[in-house]
C-alpha cells in the first residue's frame, strides 16, 4: 500500500522533532556532565571542574565569553608588577599549551604540577621536567600535601593568616580547595588533611590575584571575589590554571 503525500509528511515532521528532541537532551546532558559541581565543609569551599583538557594560560585571563572554559583562577606567583607580560616573571619554569617557558628561580616553591592526554601528577620541584615532553600544561608552587601526608610548614608561613587556595587530588578526581574565611596557613593545612585529600598545590591569591571564575550546572558564570577586579593590583596577575570541557 502506497502512503499518502500528506502521511509522508507528518511521518518525516515527526521523525525531525524526534531528532530535534533527542539533540537537545544530549547537550542538555553534556552541559550538566561538564558543570563545576560545588561542596562544602564547615571551613572550605570545594569546587569539582567536569573536564575534558587543562591548560597553563599566560597573559590574558580567559574571558567568560569562552564557552569552552569550566574554572580558571591564579596559579604560579608572579615576580614583579610589570605592565607586559613576561614568561619571565612568573614563578620558576612552566609549561603553556605543551610549550615549556622559562620562568625565574623561585625557592619558596617546592613543588609542581602537570597535566597532558588526560593524565596529571603532582611532585617535588625537583622533578619538573625540563622539557615538555608531551605534558600540555605544568607550573611550580608550594606543596602543601603530598601522597596523603601534609608537608613540613615553615616558621615563617605557620602563623600567617588569609584566605588560601589550592590545588587538589582526592579521592581520584582533581579540585579547588578555598578557605571559607581567613585562618593561618597552618590551620587551612589542616582542614585539607582532614578533608583527606592526597595532593595539595598552594595557588597564588591575594587581593587581585586571587579572583576566579567558573561554570554552574546551567553555565552560568559564578564569580569569586569579584571585588579583587577594581583593586590595582588586577592588572599585574600572569597566569590561570584553567579546565575546559
Amino acid at each position: 500500500m502506497k502512503l499518502l503525500p500528506n502521511v509522508l509528511v507528518v511521518a518525516k515532521w515527526r521523525d525531525g522533532v524526534v531528532r530535534l528532541l533527542m539533540l537537545c537532551l544530549f547537550f542538555a546532558l553534556q552541559m550538566d556532565a561538564f558543570a563545576v559541581d560545588v561542596e562544602t565543609t564547615d571551613h572550605l569551599n570545594v569546587y569539582y571542574p567536569e573536564f575534558t583538557k587543562m591548560d597553563l594560560v599566560c597573559g590574558q585571563m580567559p574571558k567568560p565569553t569562552q564557552k569552552d572554559v569550566e574554572f580558571c583562577c591564579e596559579a604560579a606567583f608572579t615576580g614583579e608588577l610589570l605592565l607586559k607580560f613576561e614568561h619571565q616573571n612568573i614563578a620558576d619554569n612552566h609549561i603553556c599549551n605543551g610549550a615549556m617557558k622559562k620562568g625565574y628561580r623561585c625557592k619558596a616553591n617546592s613543588g609542581a604540577f602537570v597535566w597532558g592526554k588526560g593524565k596529571w601528577k603532582f611532585m617535588r620541584k625537583a622533578s619538573f621536567p625540563t622539557e615538555a615532553g608531551g605534558w600540555n600544561m605544568g607550573f611550580c608552587q608550594l606543596l602543601i600535601v603530598y601522597n596523603g601526608s601534609a608537608r613540613p610548614i615553615s616558621e615563617k608561613m605557620r602563623p600567617r593568616k588569609s584566605i588560601y587556595r589550592a590545588l587538589c587530588e582526592k579521592g581520584g578526581r582533581l579540585c579547588i580547595i578555598e578557605a571559607k574565611k581567613t585562618m593561618k596557613y597552618e590551620t587551612f593545612v589542616q582542614q585539607l588533611t582532614n578533608y583527606k585529600v592526597t595532593h595539595a598545590l598552594y595557588l597564588d591569591m591575594g587581593m587581585g590575584w586571587n579572583y576566579a571564575w567558573y561554570r554552574d550546572e546551567a553555565g552560568e558564570v559564578k564569580e569569586i571575589f569579584p571585588e579583587s577586579k577594581w583593586v590595582p593590583n588586577y592588572v599585574f596577575r600572569t597566569n590561570w590554571v584553567t579546565f575546559y570541557h
